[in-house]
């Protein structure tokens, strides 16, 4: 319950704060580990039926999420990585993420996470 009012409070913020610039992408990364026994496979079927219904609730089939592992460095964990057309679109399904939570918490740990825009960089002329 706590984990949602901090969602919505965080998605209410977000939105107040960026609708100048609501148009932009944004990319939320949440670190995570699979608990014993749980497959990649597993936690991917999850993820599968929660972008779809992220697609539908949003209204875009511009979301996308990924399941990224490393290839250099520590190899403990993997990240889900979800990228948002807008501000706006990340906001209709933070409010209501928790649709999916205890099949997520089922399969995995996450420790944390980030919400992140970028802008990307021209090169040189």
């Amino acid at each position: 319950m706590f984990r949602k009012f901090v969602t919505t409070l965080v998605a209410a913020m977000l939105l107040c704060l960026s609708f100048g610039a609501a148009a932009d992408p944004v990319t939320v990364v949440f670190s995570c580990e699979l608990k014993d026994g749980k497959t990649k496979e597993e936690a991917m079927a999850v993820n599968a039926k929660w972008l779809k219904w992220a697609r539908e609730t949003a209204g875009t089939d511009e979301i996308t999420s990924s399941y990224v592992i490393p290839v250099v460095g520590d190899f403990k964990g993997f990240m889900w990585v979800d990228s948002y057309p807008s501000a706006v679109a990340w906001a209709k399904t933070a409010d209501a993420d928790s649709v999916f939570e205890d099949e997520f918490d089922e399969l995995t740990t996450c420790s944390g996470n980030r919400i992140y825009r970028g802008e990307q960089t021209v090169a040189a002329k």
